[in-house]
């Protein structure tokens, strides 16, 4: 059930990160800065979860 919400909560702030990069940029790189927001936070919520699913095992 823990996992479940801290996932959610990730993956909201990992929509919240793309959607701020796009809009923040209006030319054809805001692709790539919105791919490489949502690869580097992917990568932190992907640790993240990797360490409260540890300690709770």
């Amino acid at each position: 059930m823990h996992t479940d919400f801290l996932r959610g909560i990730c993956v909201g702030a990992l929509a919240g990160a793309a959607v701020e990069a796009l809009m923040l940029v209006g030319d054809s790189s805001a692709k790539t800065r919105a791919g490489n927001t949502m690869r580097a936070m992917g990568n932190a919520v992907d640790d993240v979860v990797d360490n409260i699913s540890h300690k709770f095992h």
